[in-house]
């Protein structure tokens, strides 16, 4: 009985505190298996997050309100931005560089990954326009971190919910197991004697 109560707070510890999982896929899950030693990791091409997006976003602002054209902005946010974001901003400014127009670099760009949708568009129309985007830019950046805050505020409420989980399961059991059920054991053995 005791065994039985300590899984469930073994498993309620697990599941309140998971270690760290990592999604393996099954040809890596066989070469691991068959050879423990081999370090054989499938790496997929990471888009950029939000906030590295927006890290970029205030270098590309910080450009633009230096007086820079947009593809020098471009430029120099690259050199600072995080290694994922600078990729997508490279994969854009390349087809500039080529020859392209710097609009079709900015459209693949948000095509690639949508979280520079609103970025492109209004990178765009300044290059049509020729007006200053500072401000623009400053708008974007506050909705973008809007839409983080939101999903930070939805996780952290989905948190509550999952941490019930464990206490339902796990827990409550083995409290029953380890101080209900003797009572009642004892109890019922009194009123027997």
């Amino acid at each position: 009985m005791r065994l039985v109560a300590i899984a469930c707070i073994g498993l309620a510890v697990y599941l309140q505190f998971p270690l760290s999982r990592q999604r393996l896929s099954l040809p890596t899950l066989v070469t691991h298996f068959i050879n423990p030693k081999s370090k054989t990791k499938q790496t997929e091409p990471r888009l950029a997050s939000n906030s590295e997006i927006i890290r970029s976003l205030e270098m590309i602002r910080l450009g633009m309100s230096a007086g820079m054209t947009v593809a020098d902005a471009l430029e120099f946010a690259m050199k600072r931005s995080p290694r994922t974001a600078a990729l997508e901003i490279e994969y854009g400014l390349n087809q500039f560089r080529v020859g392209f127009p710097l609009e079709r670099g900015l459209e693949d760009m948000a095509v690639m990954n949508h979280g520079w949708r609103s970025i492109s568009d209004t990178l765009i129309n300044s290059i049509n326009s020729g007006s200053s985007v500072v401000d623009q830019l400053s708008d974007v950046e506050y909705v973008l971190q809007s839409s983080i805050d939101t999903e930070k505020l939805k996780q952290i409420k989905s948190v509550a919910v999952k941490s019930v989980l464990p206490l339902g399961l796990c827990f409550l059991p083995a409290f029953i197991l380890l101080a209900i059920v003797p009572i009642v054991a004892g109890f019922i053995s009194g009123i027997s004697k």
